[in-house]
C-alpha cells in the first residue's frame, strides 16, 4: 500500500490481575489485509510474548458468533472455543452472542 497512513491493523494484549496470570488479546484488521495470514501470525507472536516473557498462565480472546474468520483464527492458533455467551457484544447491527476462546500456557508444547 502507498498511503503510509493506512490503518493496517491492531493487536492487543490486556493483562488482567497479576495474581490470576491471565490476559485477554484481541485484533483487528483493515479488510484488504484479511485471508493472508497476518492476523494469525501476529496472534501468534503476542501469545508466545504473553506465556514466555511475562510468565501467563491463560489467554483470552472472544468474538462474535458470526464473525467466522476471528474465530479460525482463534482456533488455528490452538486457542479452545470454551463458552458461548448470548447478546453479550453491542454491534451497529444489534446485540450479538459471543464466543469465548481461551490458551493454556501448558496447551503451548
Amino acid at each position: 500500500m502507498e498511503n503510509d497512513n493506512q490503518f493496517d491493523g491492531l493487536i492487543s494484549l490486556n493483562l488482567g490481575r497479576a495474581k490470576y496470570k491471565n490476559a485477554e488479546v484481541w485484533f483487528k484488521l483493515h479488510p484488504d489485509f484479511w485471508n493472508k495470514g497476518f492476523a494469525t501470525e501476529a496472534l501468534k507472536e503476542i501469545i508466545s510474548f504473553g506465556f514466555n516473557t511475562l510468565n501467563l498462565h491463560r489467554i483470552e480472546a472472544g468474538c462474535a458468533i458470526e464473525n467466522i474468520g476471528s474465530y479460525k483464527v482463534l482456533e488455528k492458533v490452538g486457542m479452545i472455543r470454551e463458552a458461548h455467551t448470548r447478546q453479550l457484544l453491542p454491534l451497529k447491527s444489534g446485540w450479538a452472542d459471543n464466543y469465548g476462546y481461551a490458551i493454556l500456557s501448558s496447551d503451548i508444547l
